[in-house]
């Protein structure tokens, strides 16, 4: 089909145009259409279970994963998108609210991994649950361990699912996971997906990717411009997979000023690598404005998702926020509307 924006000609399944960066959902042919058959001329019996057109091999019927959106409130929301060149969406995410408190985990299947969407789905799912019950059961005394816990839970989850013996390429993920209560943010993550806080005018990484690139600037043996120019510069050094065993980097960090609590994969932040970068990306979408009177946590998310459709969407892209606004003097804060 042709973009209504640009007129480039684009992939009939594609939800943005490659040339211009619009959506093309509303361009997008309606769901009884698609239904009908393959644009090959093969009928709707000819399209298998999983939505692939068994005459010319096309994807017919896009899953429900392609693009995901979860609203809690106006202050905290989540979007995951498939990008432009990915055949799937290998990213998963959670978010949830217990009284006050929130639990937010963000994952990025390796793709070079099998399934790897099983490996994000089951670890997103077992980090999220692990810290919702926590939350519930008021157990969340030293958050430290709870973190380490709840990844660990999301670890254990994903064994469930394996096969057994000696199978290559086991789903494997990365994390990066939030709990937030009492008035601080409890970090954990393994691999590349970050945590950024983001507080007028200004944003901090509150995470740093476990990659070779960095493991090797770090053990002094090349510059960062040496390193980045090796091939294997921003291969990761952390997931959670059967073929690893690593722990999981944690870190707590007071919340004392108004602010955004931001996580995302390496789809988003790929287009927008240094601190500088993601603060004139995030200021474009409202994020640094006082949190009271900003756009709420799915316009944010929406933005950044967008923002990396139209650099390329070279990866798939999810990030999931928090805002929060101080509650009591003496300068606590909490998340904007807690209690």
């Amino acid at each position: 089909m042709h973009c209504p924006f640009c007129t480039a000609d684009v992939p009939d399944d594609d939800l943005f145009c490659e040339s211009c960066g619009h959506s093309l959902k509303a361009a997008s042919a309606p769901a009884s259409s698609i239904s009908a058959g393959c644009i090959c001329g093969a009928a709707a019996g000819e399209v298998d279970a999983d939505g692939f057109c068994m005459v010319c091999g096309k994807r017919v019927v896009r899953p429900a994963s392609d693009h995901v959106e979860e609203v809690l409130s106006p202050l905290c929301a989540a979007v995951s998108d498939r990008g432009l060149r990915h055949d799937r969406n290998e990213d998963r995410f959670g978010i949830v609210q217990v009284g006050g408190s929130y639990a937010l985990a963000v994952c990025d299947g390796v793709s070079t991994t099998r399934t790897s969407e099983v490996a994000s789905q089951a670890v997103a799912a077992g980090v999220l649950e692990f810290l919702a019950n926590a939350l519930r059961e008021d157990a969340v005394g030293d958050p430290v361990a709870v973190m380490r816990a709840a990844i660990a839970a999301g670890a254990a989850a994903l064994r469930t699912l394996q096969p057994q013996g000696s199978v290559e390429n086991l789903p494997s993920t990365t994390v990066v996971a939030a709990l937030v209560t009492g008035g601080e943010a409890t970090i954990g993550w393994a691999g590349d997906s970050r945590a950024y806080w983001c507080h007028p005018p200004a944003i901090a990484a509150w995470t740093k990717d476990h990659s070779w690139v960095n493991e090797i600037v770090a053990a002094g043996r090349l510059s960062v411009p040496e390193a980045e120019q090796a091939p294997q510069a921003h291969a990761i050094t952390r997931w959670i997979g059967a073929d690893s065993d690593c722990e999981p980097e944690i870190v707590r960090y007071p919340l004392q000023a108004p602010g955004m609590l931001l996580l995302c994969t390496d789809g988003v932040w790929n287009y927008a690598p240094t601190p500088e970068a993601m603060v004139k990306l995030v200021t474009e979408a409202g994020g640094l404005g006082r949190v009271a009177q900003g756009p709420d946590a799915l316009a944010v998310a929406r933005y950044l998702v967008e923002f990396a459709n139209r650099s390329g969407g070279h990866d798939n892209s999810t990030v999931a926020l928090l805002r929060v606004e101080p509650v009591a003097a003496g300068g606590s804060v909490a998340p904007a509307g807690g209690k």
